[in-house]
């Protein structure tokens, strides 16, 4: 990304899927909106810009850079967030961009054990039931056992297991016992 990337993201405003920091001193607020764009489409946060769209840059230095690291750290799973610094040719400033990309397949993140959603050009609390729902439908399509696949022969099962459990299963009620005409 180069200055004029950043300058036409700043004319384009804040969105579902773009965010603006003044400085990393708003950095905890910016890993919730990142935790946000991880839980849909992904999404970036620039620090350096201000809420007016005005490309002001920051001072980015090894302290800053450790903050940053120290809060990705906080996401649970590990969150795939890059970091990209774009200097500004004018100054000592730079604006630096964090970038979340989404998830194949798609997984629930949290920060600081929150999760959380965007809605519009707002970052909020994920509610629970909302949560506990994504989190059931993205476990559920993917590590279902009727998805894995079996690597067995036929002459692998046991005839007597299988009998076994259709008795069981029809002795308790949860199967029916089918009659042959």
């Amino acid at each position: 990304m180069i200055v004029a990337d950043v300058e036409q993201l700043a004319r384009s405003g804040e969105s579902e899927r773009l965010e603006f920091k003044t400085s990393t001193g708003q950095l905890n607020r910016a890993a919730e909106t990142l935790c946000a764009f991880l839980n849909a489409d992904g999404g970036q946060v620039l620090f350096g810009i201000t809420p007016g769209g005005e490309v002001a840059g920051q001072l980015v230095s090894d302290s800053t850079l450790r903050d940053v690291a120290s809060a990705l750290q906080r996401f649970d799973p590990p969150a795939p967030v890059s970091i990209e610094r774009v200097p500004l040719g004018r100054s000592n400033h730079e604006i630096l961009v964090l970038t979340a990309s989404p998830t194949d397949p798609p997984r629930l993140f949290t920060y600081d054990g929150r999760p959380y959603q965007r809605i519009g050009t707002t970052t909020s609390v994920m509610p629970q039931q909302q949560f506990q729902r994504l989190l059931l439908e993205r476990v559920h399509s993917t590590q279902r056992w009727e998805n894995t696949p079996a690597n067995f022969e036929l002459t692998d099962l046991d005839a007597e297991e299988i009998l076994r459990t259709l008795r069981i299963g029809v002795a308790t009620g949860r199967l029916l016992r089918l009659r042959r005409p």
